[in-house]
Parts: structure tokens; C-alpha cells; sequence
């Protein structure tokens, strides 16, 4: 998903090879992350994730199967930035 690169978050695969369906992201080395917190704030929001499920690696996921639009995609990214900018993680760790 673009957008969420600029924000820090990196996928678990390199882009040429991660899938269409799903997008893994790694959990962002942080010590504020929390990803119990980041799962409720975008819950709350109206947008769900999931647990990431490779077994060597913290991570997230995005599905991107159904009848999803542009439009909001890009509203996932920005509650994505909301919620990264409240919880102080990402590139707002800073």
C-alpha cells in the first residue's frame, strides 16, 4: 500500500515480491509500539487488521480482497497516520 512507507512501516516482503491479496508489514522498532493499541485505535476508527502470521517475524496484515476502492485505501493510510502520530510510533517517534 503506499502511503504507508512514508509513515515508516515496511513490508515484510520487497514489494516485487509480495502479493495482491494480502500485505504484510513489519511492527516498527519502537518502544512506544504496541500492536494490541494500534489494533484498537484503528478498530475504533473503522478499519480492521490483522495479526501477522510468518513465523519468524512481528508483523501485521492488510487484506486487500473484496470490493475495496481507492478512496479508501487512502482513508486506511491516514487513520494508519493518526493513530501512528497518537501513539508517538513510526517516523513520529521522533
Amino acid at each position: 500500500m503506499d502511503g504507508l512507507d512514508q509513515l515508516g512501516y515496511e513490508l515484510y516482503l520487497p514489494r516485487e515480491k509480495a502479493g495482491y491479496i494480502i500485505s504484510s508489514y513489519r511492527y516498527p522498532k519502537d518502544e512506544n509500539w504496541d500492536f494490541n493499541l494500534f489494533y484498537n485505535k484503528l478498530n475504533d476508527r473503522g478499519f480492521a487488521i490483522y495479526p501477522g502470521k510468518v513465523s519468524n517475524a512481528d508483523c501485521f496484515r492488510i487484506g486487500h480482497i473484496g470490493r475495496i476502492f481507492p478512496y479508501e485505501t487512502q482513508a486506511l493510510v491516514e487513520a494508519i497516520a493518526e493513530v501512528s502520530q497518537e501513539m508517538k510510533t513510526a517516523k513520529f517517534a521522533e
